[in-house]
């Protein structure tokens, strides 16, 4: 005799009632709020999608001016540059 207590056999067969059979499952799902944006927001939305994919640098500018310092064509007083650059981060704080 093989007597399983607490265990399921797989060669057993599942009988449901037919209550439980015969029962459509509606699942309990909160009913969903919709929004609608303002044509304001809409264009803020655009105008922040459009910022994320541009860069903050002109590359065009900085290999410019890269090549007008190798050429010689510009010179930088560096004391005047630390001092300019030193201000600009003292005063963002």
């Amino acid at each position: 005799m093989n007597l399983m207590i607490g265990k399921i056999s797989h060669s057993q067969p599942m009988v449901l009632p037919p209550e439980v059979t015969n029962k459509t499952v509606k699942p309990d799902t909160p009913n969903i709020a919709q929004v609608e944006l303002s044509s304001e927001l809409k264009s803020l939305q655009s105008a922040k999608e459009s910022m994320d994919k541009t860069s903050d640098v002109d590359m065009n500018k900085v290999a410019e001016m890269k090549a007008m310092l190798t050429a010689g064509k510009v010179s930088i007083n560096l004391d005047d540059l630390a001092g300019s650059m030193l201000d600009f981060y003292q005063d963002n704080k």
